[in-house]
C-alpha cells in the first residue's frame, strides 16, 4: 500500500513566490560550488544530506491523499482539498488513467471532515464533470450530500450541481462501523474539531495506515479510548495533525489542532512507525517547517529517548510506502 500526498498544508493553501524561488536558485548555486560535484547523481546525493528548506519547497496545497493498492477495486481519495488539484493533472495520479480520460473511471472520496480546505478542491477538477465517470463519497458527519452540493451555489461557483448529481454516489457511514472496499477494510473515529471530523484506519491485511488530521486531541484520552488499544494504534505510518509550535499553540487551544510536542507525545504513546507530521500552519515557511522537524528530533531524544518511531514532516508530493 502506497500513500501518496497531493496536498499536506493547513488552513488554506499558500503560494509559492517568485522570490521564493529565486532564493532557492540562489541557495542551489552556492552548494553546487560547495559541493564540487560533476554529476547530477554526486549533486542530488550531497542535497539528500541537506535541509529541504535549502533546495525544495514543501508545498502549499492542503489536504489529499490518494491511497494505491492492487487491492482496491477503485482509487481512493481522502479529502479533496487543492491537493486534488494537483492529483488531476498529475500523470502518476490514478485520476489521469485513460480511464478518467475515456469517461469510464470510478473513484472513493472519503471525507475527514468537509471545512474548505479539505474539500475546495473537488470544484476544480475536470474528470467530475466528465459523462461517466462515477464518484463515490463516503462520510460519517450528516447530510453528506447536503454539504457537496453546497460547493455548487452559484453565488461562489458557476457550474451546477446537476452536471455532477447523476454520477454522485453518496455512502453515509454509520457510527461506529467498519465498512470495506474489496479486501481493504476502513475504520472511523470521531475526534475534537470545531465542527466535528473523523479519524480513518486502513488496513490491507499486510499493513495498516491512519489519518488523523484536524484534532486537538483532546478526547484521546480515558475515559474515550484505551491506550494502545484503539483506532490510532500500532500503525505503521499514522499522519498526524502537528499545526502548531508549542509558542503558536498558546492562546489557540480552541482552533482544533495540536502543538507539535502534543502531537509527538500520542504518536509514540500509540507505538506508531511512522509518524508523520501533518497539516502544517500555511504562515510557516519552508526554514520553519523544517525547523518544527528538527525540534521534533531534540524533543524525542529528549523526552522519549528508547521510542523506536520514525518521524518526518509532511511535504506535497511524497509517497509513503508501507
Amino acid at each position: 500500500m502506497n500513500i501518496r500526498v497531493h496536498g499536506s498544508r493547513g488552513s488554506h493553501p499558500v503560494a509559492t513566490t517568485p522570490d521564493r524561488i529565486v532564493e532557492i536558485q540562489k541557495e542551489l548555486f552556492n552548494m553546487f560550488q560547495e559541493s564540487k560535484a560533476r554529476t547530477w547523481d554526486e549533486f542530488s546525493k550531497y542535497l539528500s544530506n541537506q535541509p529541504r528548506h535549502k533546495h525544495q519547497v514543501y508545498g502549499g496545497a492542503t489536504t489529499c491523499l490518494e491511497v494505491e493498492s492492487d487491492l482496491l477495486p477503485m482509487p481512493l481519495f481522502f479529502d479533496a482539498g487543492t491537493g486534488l488539484t494537483t492529483a488531476s493533472v498529475d500523470s502518476r495520479s490514478a485520476l489521469c488513467s485513460n480511464d478518467f480520460k475515456r469517461g469510464k473511471g470510478e473513484a472513493a472520496f472519503f471525507f475527514t471532515h468537509t471545512h474548505w480546505d479539505h474539500v475546495a478542491g473537488l470544484v476544480t477538477i475536470p474528470q467530475i464533470f466528465m459523462e461517466n465517470n462515477q464518484f463515490h463519497f463516503y462520510g460519517a458527519h450528516d447530510d453528506l450530500e447536503g454539504r457537496i452540493q453546497g460547493l455548487f451555489d452559484p453565488r461562489y461557483f458557476p457550474v451546477p450541481y446537476s452536471l455532477l448529481k447523476p454520477r454522485a454516489h453518496f455512502h453515509q457511514i454509520a457510527l461506529g462501523t467498519s465498512l470495506r472496499l474489496g479486501p481493504v477494510k476502513i475504520d472511523h473515529h470521531p475526534q475534537s474539531h470545531p465542527g466535528g471530523s473523523f479519524a480513518y484506519r486502513v488496513s490491507d491485511g499486510k499493513s495498516v495506515f491512519v489519518l488523523a488530521t484536524d484534532t486537538d486531541l483532546k478526547n484521546t484520552n480515558p475515559p474515550h479510548l484505551s491506550p494502545g488499544d484503539n483506532i490510532y494504534s500500532n500503525a505503521d505510518l499514522l499522519i498526524l495533525d502537528a499545526h502548531f509550535s508549542p509558542e503558536d499553540f498558546v492562546n489557540k487551544e480552541d482552533f482544533g489542532h495540536p502543538d507539535l510536542e502534543t502531537a509527538i507525545d500520542f504518536g509514540i504513546r500509540e507505538n506508531a512507525k511512522v509518524l508523520y507530521l501533518f497539516h502544517q500552519s500555511p504562515f510557516y515557511t519552508d526554514k520553519e517547517v523544517d525547523d518544527q522537524l528538527s525540534r521534533a528530533w531534540d524533543y524525542v531524544k529528549k523526552n522519549h529517548p528508547s521510542s523506536r518511531t520514525e518521524i518526518k514532516v509532511a511535504c506535497d508530493g511524497d509517497v509513503l510506502k508501507i
